[in-house]
């Protein structure tokens, strides 16, 4: 599951929907004001003074008034002690224990307690809070807030159906776009949970109308079609009259897509070559659902220096999409243009981050790929990393990046070390471990002591949560073995998509038994038409030339879709390269599945249910 969904929408202030709820409670009888005017605390001072001059639901409600005026302006102890004055809360109205409970998630609330707020929002005092009333409506849309931001995503949808059934047609809400944008971060299995569980018509609705639409999320045209056809079945469903924004834009969206892309590519190169088989077998796939594709042009990139004449061209030609180039000084000079004419899909990433009108980019960035190796190491429990990468000056750039992004999460490197090429990796390995460390000591020890009496083991160091190695799999297959011969079998083992080709060939893999690894899902799951297409009509081709052709397949997606990301009308794409979420800058970033090798065979791996090996 993405971990987007929890800032899906801004945080809801409690108070206001507590004074929301307060309106619907019938009002207290009016208090005289002074000649002049008061200040707020004056004002709290005299709700106060007027709850101590009745008893029951109207000294409650005058109380929890004022309480609710304190913590607006801060003045939490008191209003901790105030509330604590109102008696057996369970005695009140049930509009005033629903307004009470609320209060007291906001209490908790203001010391960062999400979990204390939501056992207020879900214990005996909301047991009559409904989608009829206001207060009720108020409650469960704070309540399914908090759900989110504890990740309790279930109940959260949960909560958001119940309202959406019954929320009135006239009323502003954002609520139909929260649901629908929470729905949308969730995974096959997710969602086939949860409809499992569901036992509402309003519930089912809305899982279906987001299985339909992630299942054809390769083709505009089909997902207008199904929600169509959806609306039809599911006709009584609040959604079938009052559609979520994004769904709404739709038919806007295919209505404005493009129709003549310019496809600019190095041809003649490997990588360009792969990107180019990618992006048109997912073109012609598409043209068996529709014949309304845009018309494609392509312009050979291969060992040019300066793009502008090529880009030009392609200009020219009346192209309104521009996917390319790959190089990335090539994106360089178009980001350095004093305008960009037509919106561009460059396949690389520029040096500068900032924003640039018409540019879109995306990539394999290798950043993306380390990110989230340090976010499963960490949910893995790891906290002390060593690092292990070749001496290049690329690698080094990623090895600063990854030390970095290791520190900021909270961990600590405690050693790194380098190799060179497929020279003998023991020395490495020692030194990682400490090895050497340990045997200087031990010849010290011997020139001290007569030989006869002194039998040595070597140590490695203890202080290793887990190592970060990057690595191809011939390096891969010498390396894991070496860890273990020099006592490190049991510390685990992390690394990126470039220690997996992508064939199962299971007998030399076994020798990387146990390394966590992420990859595209086109790697990790090569079934589905489009790869049987390409592995029937194309050459045979390994991991990283596979694993451009995803992205040329992923680059054919995205091409109707760059503004409906940009707008935030969507949240993501299930890509063949992982799921594509796009930056404030406009550079498009993937989220990659987690893997790892068991017994030869790359399998799925959740740091959640998988118990990695620690150090003892």
């Amino acid at each position: 599951m993405n971990s987007y969904y929890s800032n899906l929408f801004p945080r809801v202030t409690l108070l206001g929907l507590i004074l929301l709820g307060t309106a619907c409670i019938s009002a207290p009888e009016p208090v005289r004001a002074p000649p002049q005017p008061q200040s707020t605390t004056e004002s709290i001072d005299e709700l106060l003074r007027q709850a101590e001059l009745k008893s029951g639901d109207s000294a409650a409600e005058l109380r929890l008034q004022a309480i609710s005026n304190l913590i607006t302006e801060g003045h939490i102890d008191r209003a901790t002690s105030e509330i604590e004055s109102i008696g057996e809360p369970s005695d009140l109205n049930s509009n005033l224990q629903l307004l009470f409970a609320l209060t007291k998630a906001e209490l908790a609330l203001t010391q960062d307690n999400i979990s204390a707020a939501l056992r207020w929002l879900t214990g005996a005092l909301t047991e009559s809070a409904t989608t009829n009333t206001a207060a009720g409506r108020n409650l469960i849309f704070v309540r399914a807030q908090l759900f989110l931001e504890n990740s309790r995503v279930f109940e959260a949808v949960t909560d958001m159906a119940e309202l959406t059934e019954s929320w009135p047609l006239d009323d502003e809400t954002t609520l139909f776009e929260d649901l629908w944008y929470t729905l949308t971060s969730l995974d096959d299995d997710e969602l086939n949970s949860l409809a499992t569980d569901a036992d509402s018509y309003e519930l089912r609705g809305w899982i279906e109308l987001a299985r339909i639409y992630q299942d054809d999320q390769n083709s505009i045209r089909s997902q207008l079609d199904s929600i169509v056809q959806w609306r039809r079945i599911w006709a009584r469903h609040s959604a079938a009259s009052r559609l979520p924004a994004p769904l709404k834009a739709l038919q806007q969206t295919w209505d404005n897509r493009p129709s003549h892309i310019a496809l600019i590519l190095p041809i003649q190169e490997p990588a360009g070559n792969a990107i180019q088989e990618g992006f048109l077998t997912a073109y012609y796939q598409a043209l068996s659902v529709s014949r309304e594709l845009p018309r494609v042009s392509i312009f050979d990139s291969s060992r040019i220096e300066t793009i502008y004449s090529i880009y030009n061209q392609a200009i020219d030609s009346g192209a309104d999409l521009i996917i390319g180039p790959l190089d990335k000084n090539l994106v360089n000079q178009i980001q350095a243009l004093p305008e960009i004419p037509v919106p561009t899909l460059a396949l690389n990433y520029t040096d500068n981050e900032e924003i640039t009108g018409n540019l879109f980019q995306f990539g394999l960035a290798p950043e993306d790929e380390i990110s989230q190796i340090v976010n499963l190491a960490w949910e893995s429990g790891h906290r002390n990393a060593a690092v292990l990468m070749p001496d290049t000056f690329d690698y080094g750039r990623l090895q600063k990046f990854f030390i970095e992004s290791w520190k900021d999460k909270g961990g600590q490197v405690v050693v790194s070390t380098n190799f060179f090429g497929d020279s003998d990796y023991a020395d490495v390995i020692k030194r990682l471990m400490a090895i050497d460390s340990s045997e200087a000591r031990a010849e010290r020890l011997l020139d001290l002591l007569p030989r006869r009496n002194m039998e040595f083991t070597p140590r490695r160091r203890s202080d290793i949560d887990y190592i970060f190695l990057v690595a191809n799999p011939r390096q891969g297959r010498q390396i894991k073995p070496t860890l273990a011969f020099y006592f490190a079998e049991n510390i685990p083992v992390f690394s990126m998509p470039s220690i997996y080709n992508g064939r199962d060939n299971q007998q030399e893999n076994r020798d990387l038994d146990g390394i966590v690894f992420t990859d595209a899902p086109w790697i990790l799951n090569p079934g589905g038409e489009l790869n049987d297409k390409i592995n029937s009509n194309l050459r045979q081709a390994q991991g990283p030339l596979q694993r451009l052709r995803a992205m040329g397949i992923d680059s054919f997606m995205l091409y109707p879709r760059l503004f409906q990301l940009a707008e935030r009308q969507i949240g993501s794409l299930r890509g063949t390269t992982g799921i594509l979420t796009m930056s404030e800058n406009q550079r498009i970033h993937r989220n990659l599945e987690p893997a790892r090798f068991e017994d030869g065979l790359a399998v799925p791996f959740d740091p959640q249910l998988t118990e990695t090996p620690k150090l003892k």
